[in-house]
């Protein structure tokens, strides 16, 4: 009988693989988590962009030019000092009216930018008093 400790070549070798392969799906998970983070700044800025649009909206009074039925055009949406997109919204006729209001337009901000070869976009929608 001989005495045998340690191990052989093949178990190493084995061993090493499944490490690299182990280390490898890391690597693509942080990866892939790095551009959710990316992707989630990006819709914040955004949000926070369609939020101040329409907050200004809100203050203008209902006889405003940009106010008016139709399509209007924002301004651009930057993204670390760069134009990726822009914001524009949509002032619409919808059949609503309120008791004692009266009838109401619906306006539609949107912000559409493109990252990384992707469109994307987030909107909102609010109700506003006509003249």
């Amino acid at each position: 009988m001989t005495d045998e400790r340690g191990f052989s070549l093949m178990e190493a070798i084995v061993a090493s693989v499944i490490a690299v392969i182990a280390v490898m799906g890391m690597a693509y998970s942080f990866g892939l988590g790095r551009a959710w983070i990316n992707r989630f700044e990006i819709v914040r800025m955004a949000d926070g962009q369609a939020q101040s649009r329409m907050e200004l909206l809100s203050t203008l009074p209902p006889s405003d030019v940009n106010l008016t039925l139709g399509d209007h055009a924002g301004a651009p949406f930057n993204y670390l000092g760069t134009a990726i997109g822009d914001d524009h919204w949509r002032v619409e006729a919808p059949d609503v009216t309120v008791p004692g209001r009266g009838a109401l337009h619906q306006v539609t901000v949107t912000v559409a930018w493109t990252n990384a070869g992707l469109r994307d976009s987030l909107n909102y929608q609010r109700l506003f008093p006509i003249p």
